[in-house]
């Protein structure tokens, strides 16, 4: 019983489920992030009061990650690329809270091959998450400087990755989204 860790699993299990973890907390923000884009950079009117702040708050805070890309289709268009990337994140995100045991080929636990599919399933998601995340950010920002806003979390970016996005990102967001009044 020594390789079992206190949570009743091996360490090599613990390590796929604090993978799994962290997979989960990483596609909140990424939710959390969009959420933020619809109701503020890509609402579309200026908003006026802070009821109509509340309204769309409370609008897109309970929105499923499937209703909140729904309403950014209808919103901008995007870029094929993006808009894939944005599905498979959608179908891993659904995958891993409903039906990881499901999954064709196996992730499991209990076998060295099912614990080695899940981790580059888990790691996969995250980089999408982070790829996705980069861009959320740019729109935020961008969107930010704009109206002139300071963003209260913006201390949390390193410099490193403001400079990642103000050279990768907001050069590119153009091609990724667009409003769709552009045509």
């Amino acid at each position: 019983m020594k390789d079992q860790a206190q949570s009743g699993y091996k360490p090599i299990q613990d390590d796929v489920l604090k993978t799994l973890g962290l997979a989960m907390i990483a596609g909140q923000g990424v939710e959390r992030l969009l959420s933020n884009c619809l109701t503020f950079p890509l609402h579309g009117e200026p908003l006026q009061t802070v009821e109509q702040v509340q309204l769309l708050l409370e609008r897109y805070s309970k929105a499923t990650l499937g209703r909140l890309l729904k309403a950014l289709r209808g919103k901008v268009d995007l870029h094929p690329t993006f808009d894939d990337k944005l599905d498979r994140f959608l179908e891993h995100r659904n995958i891993i809270a409903h039906r990881l045991h499901d999954v064709p080929g196996g992730f499991d636990l209990h076998s060295d091959e099912g614990r080695g599919r899940l981790k580059v399933f888990l790691l996969q998601y995250m980089e999408d998450g982070h790829i996705l995340s980069m861009v959320l950010l740019g729109i935020l920002r961008e969107w930010a400087s704009q109206e002139g806003i300071d963003i209260p979390n913006e201390h949390h970016l390193s410099q490193r990755m403001k400079d990642h996005l103000d050279a990768n990102v907001v050069p590119n967001l153009e091609a990724l989204i667009r409003s769709k009044e552009h045509h």
